[in-house]
Formats: C-alpha cells, structure tokens, sequence
C-alpha cells in the first residue's frame, strides 16, 4: 500500500509542480504548461516524467538556461514521501489519499514562500474551500472538528499576527487556518507546536546575529515551518496527542 501510494503521490507533486508557477504569476489559471518562470517555455514531453525531465536537462531550462527552481526536483519526491507516510501511518485509502493532497498543498506554500515570500491566494482560497467540502469525508474526525480546528488556529495566529507587529504576515494566519481546517481539532496543536519549536530554533541564531551586529535586518520566512506542523499534524497529529495524554 505505502509502494503505490507513493506512487500516486510523485504524480500528484509532480502535477503541482508544473502548474505552481501561474499561481504567484500574471499566468491564465489554464493554458499551456510551463516549466521555466524565466522564459516560460512550454514543457517538452520528456518534463511530464517526475524528476526525469530535471535530471535530463541538468536543472536549467533548454530554451534559455537559466537554472530551474529546485522544487522542480524535490517536491514530486516529498509528496510522494508524504503518500507513503500516510499510508504506514492510517492503512486506510481514503485517509492516505487527503492527508497526501493536502501535504501536496502545504509543500508547495513552502516552496513559494521561500522561492518568492508570497502564500498565494490562488492555493490558499481554494483548499480552505476543499479542506471544508472535505471535512466530513475523514475517517478518523468529523466536520465538527475540522471547523472547530480551523477557528482555534485562526484565533491563535491571529493574536499573534497582533502581538508581532510585521512579524507575522495574513498570509501566515491563512495558512494556519487551512492547517486547522485540514487536520481538525485536536490534532493541529501539536502542528502549531511543532510550528512554534521550529520556527524559534531557526530564528534563534538570526536574533544572535543581529544582537551580534552581524546583521541588521533579515527576513525569515515562517511559512515552511507552518507548512511542516501542518504535515506533521495530518500524519501524526492524533498519535502524538494520544501520546501526551498518556
């Protein structure tokens, strides 16, 4: 089961991945598909092989050579990683193909926001709609749950947006929300805590540096780490509550 949910997941990365770069563009939400933001090339047929098409043209673009993102090569794997994981972690079909979508989802937010510090609106929007058409269909929660998720980590990130004063983005309190949404109550607090210990050990030799005098500003992008609670909420969220409960 996990050997063709990952499968199904390198084709499913690898679908978001050729269609990511409309979403933070000027691009038609349809048309011809495209592999290079450079040049905007449409894509050959050896590019619709995951991670092939990569390795073939040496991570740059055939038309005008300029280096390809490096999601073009990891983020049809990590889908596929996340499908396998849901499948050891549930054994059940239903569950291993919306926790693999929607960590499909959340990998490319994280690849946005590091390539281009942008969440956009054109992932985000849709999949809180999908995570609320889809919150009756988990087998392990219900509608309740997944409402009462998303409302609790909109009010938890929405405080902090408050408190941070620009250290937080809305596009950060969205994302957390589709966190809350996708993964339900309770098991997107431990992807907020996971969030919150990541992001902190990160930002904690950025903080050294600038007390240091080393750098007076940098920014620090906080949507992978939401992305990443959000993944390990829909894969593990349940256990690890369990767990400290006892």
């Amino acid at each position: 089961m996990a050997i063709v949910a990952a499968i199904i997941g390198l084709l499913v990365g690898h679908a978001v991945e050729l269609t990511l770069n409309r979403s933070y563009s000027d691009s038609p939400v349809s048309g011809t598909l495209t592999h290079c933001p450079t040049c905007r090339s449409p894509i050959r047929g050896v590019d619709l092989l995951p991670v092939i098409g990569y390795l073939l043209h040496l991570g740059r673009c055939p038309d005008c050579r300029q280096r390809l993102p490096l999601r073009a090569l990891l983020l049809a794997p990590a889908t596929a990683l996340c499908f396998a994981l849901a499948a050891l972690a549930t054994d059940d079909w239903r569950a291993t193909i919306l926790t693999g979508v929607f960590s499909a989802i959340f990998l490319a937010l994280l690849f946005t926001d590091l390539e281009r510090r942008l969440l956009p609106n054109r992932i985000v929007y849709p999949a809180v709609l999908l995570a609320m058409a889809v919150s009756w269909a988990w087998p392990d929660r219900n509608a309740a749950q997944a409402f009462a998720g998303g409302g609790l980590a909109f009010a938890i990130i929405f405080v902090v947006y408050v408190l941070s004063r620009g250290g937080f983005s809305w596009g950060d309190v969205k994302m957390a929300t589709l966190m809350g949404l996708a993964a339900g109550f309770p098991a997107m607090a431990a992807g907020l805590f996971f969030t919150a210990i990541s992001g902190g050990l990160a930002a904690f030799p950025l903080l050294l540096a600038r007390i240091a005098g080393l750098r007076k500003e940098r920014y620090m992008p906080y949507g992978p780490f939401i992305a990443l609670g959000a993944i390990v909420s829909l894969l593990w969220g349940h256990a690890i509550i369990d767990w400290y409960w006892g």
